[in-house]
């Protein structure tokens, strides 16, 4: 399954950490697909590379909305703490957005 994560709020808390490692353990392909401006790579790129993630499955989507992403690279499942994110992504695509509340 191609799952997406969020960084803030998601990538940066102890359990979405946890959760991410589970599913990639499990055989996901694991995305992380951020809002953030690419001038902020590095920190991002440090997460991607605690989790085994390369840099290639690393999307910065420069402050628009993730859907538009998420919908090009075929994604099933994305974890993101914006409900207005969440949202977007259930009306847009065939994805299943989840809320993630650490």
């Amino acid at each position: 399954m191609k799952i997406s994560f969020d960084i803030d709020g998601v990538l940066d808390t102890e359990a979405g950490m946890e959760l991410a490692k589970r599913l990639i353990k499990s055989n996901n392909r694991v995305y992380i697909i951020t809002a953030r401006q690419d001038r902020f790579a590095d920190e991002v790129y440090a997460i991607a590379q605690e989790l085994g993630i390369p840099k290639l499955m690393v999307y910065f989507t420069g402050g628009e909305d993730k859907w538009k992403t998420i919908k090009r690279l075929g994604i099933e499942r994305h974890y993101d703490n914006s409900q207005e994110q969440i949202e977007k992504i259930n009306d847009n695509t065939e994805a299943l957005g989840i809320i993630f509340k650490p």
